[in-house]
């Protein structure tokens, strides 16, 4: 009761602006923050921390022809929003971070799927959104693994042209996927060894009575595809000495960028040497295939099936972007954007916002070239091992 009225108390304009500007000076303060406006139906208070589940920012209907239901083994099923981009050749499986759902994070997978001309297939938590469920470690590999599932058994994509794409939180599911699937490419924004060494960091051995969730630093050495981690240099909530960790057990082709201003939840389209360059570059995108990508009617909501029967029946369906199954009308196409080719940035690996190719030196003990503190202008140290 204490919580739900503070709560309402802070959805007042001013004291959500001094709140907010408080979360990014004290990790305390951020987690208070996230306790209190948590949305999930759980009160342990751990578990209302890591997986806070706010309000619903969008309905059944928000996005007719890119919202599927995704069916699981136990007959529930797992909304996903699906943006797909006429020719391209990957699909991005995305995980987003803990604090957002699906229409808090459409337009950066919108944006993704545009820039780097690929299909995005973005997946929700229990208890996030529309899903149902409560929102726990094993909910959410129940939904990724059925994410998965659709993506190679329903419409046939793959494993050699997905790529894994998670956020925070996403890296979880994201990390133990990407060990147990050889994929052509995986994504880390912010990852955490494991959610117990990320609270001892914070209230140090009181992390022992915590249980222990999304191991990540046992798993990425069973990780065989190509490794991009994104982690800033000021991120107060998961500390930059995570990513360097995970980096340093990954047994394959793998870059680590530190972009010196980003913070935990910075933008990763404002600046193009964050997440632009290294993801066309490190894997070569965009790319291109001419096989057919049919959806099946069924995974599409009974009122965006209604719908789309209607619109065949008033007016022949347009080409479209997908073939969707069953006579329902496909989307309209995807326009194309101007294409980036990695063959246009320098060969060592790295650029520096001017456009200058920045010195390079010789990591420390680690047989790798890294970048010098020149980079530091263009915000990012990139680690590039091949």
């Amino acid at each position: 009761v204490l919580a739900s009225g503070v709560r309402q108390q802070l959805q007042q304009p001013r004291l959500r602006c001094l709140a907010r500007r408080a979360q990014h000076r004290s990790p305390a303060i951020a987690a208070m923050w996230a306790l209190l406006n948590s949305n999930s139906s759980s009160w342990n208070p751990v578990e209302r921390l890591i997986f806070p589940a706010p309000v619903p920012s969008y309905e059944i209907d928000s996005y007719p022809g890119e919202l599927l239901l995704i069916p699981k083994g136990d007959g529930s099923k797992v909304p996903c929003l699906f943006l797909p981009f006429r020719h391209a050749r990957f699909l991005v499986l995305y995980f987003h971070a803990n604090a957002e759902d699906l229409g808090s994070c459409y337009s950066f997978c919108k944006t993704m799927r545009d820039l780097f001309q690929v299909h995005v297939l973005a997946v929700e938590y229990p208890g996030y959104g529309i899903c149902p469920g409560k929102p726990d470690e094993a909910g959410i590999m129940e939904n990724a693994k059925a994410a998965m599932k659709f993506a190679t058994d329903t419409i046939h994509w793959p494993c050699e042209d997905i790529k894994l794409f998670g956020r925070s939180l996403g890296t979880g599911p994201c990390v133990q996927l990407a060990a147990a699937h050889d994929v052509a490419g995986v994504i880390l924004v912010s990852p955490f060894t494991s959610i117990k060494s990320l609270f001892r960091a914070q209230v140090g051995a009181l992390a022992d009575i915590v249980e222990d969730r999304f191991p990540s630093s046992d798993l990425v050495p069973a990780i065989v595809s190509p490794t991009l981690i994104i982690h800033g240099q000021q991120d107060n909530l998961i500390p930059l000495s995570h990513g360097k960790a995970l980096y340093d057990l990954l047994n394959t082709r793998k870059m680590l960028v530190c972009p010196a201003t980003m913070g935990h939840n910075h933008s990763l389209l404002k600046d193009i040497g964050v997440l632009v360059l290294p993801m066309t570059q490190f894997f070569s995108l965009p790319d291109y295939s001419f096989d057919d990508l049919e959806i099946p009617e069924w995974c599409f909501p009974e009122n965006a099936r209604r719908k789309a029967s209607e619109d065949t029946e008033s007016s022949p369906p347009s080409p479209g972007r997908v073939r969707v199954t069953a006579g329902s009308a496909a989307p309209s196409p995807t326009l194309g954007t101007p294409r980036l080719f990695a063959s246009c940035f320098p060969p060592n690996g790295a650029m520096t916002l001017d456009g200058s190719r920045p010195a390079c030196r010789s990591g420390p003990g680690l047989g790798i070239s890294a970048l010098s503190a020149d980079s530091d202008k263009a915000g990012a140290i990139v680690v590039d091992s091949n």
